[in-house]
C-alpha cells in the first residue's frame, strides 16, 4: 500500500474515512466565526464548550488548523 499511494491522503483510507466525529455538531458554528474573523483556536473552543460540545480543545485546535492552511 505504501509504495502505490501517490499522495499521503490516499494512505488514510478504509475504516478510519467519513466517520462521525464529535466535532460535527460545532462544525457549523465554528465555521461561522471563522468566517467572521476570529481565528483563534482556544477562544473558539471556549465558545463551543457552553453550546455543549464535549470534545478536546485538541480537536478543535486540528480542525481550525486544517481551514488555516487549505487554499482559499
Amino acid at each position: 500500500q505504501l509504495a502505490e499511494a501517490k499522495a499521503p491522503e490516499e494512505l488514510f483510507t478504509g475504516q478510519w474515512q467519513n466517520r462521525p466525529s464529535v466535532l460535527d455538531d460545532c462544525k457549523p458554528y465554528l465555521d461561522d466565526r471563522w468566517n467572521a474573523g476570529c481565528t483563534n483556536a482556544w477562544k473558539l473552543w471556549q465558545e463551543t464548550v457552553p453550546l455543549g460540545y464535549k470534545g478536546s480543545y485538541q480537536r478543535v485546535r486540528a480542525y481550525l488548523h486544517k481551514k488555516r492552511t487549505s487554499p482559499r
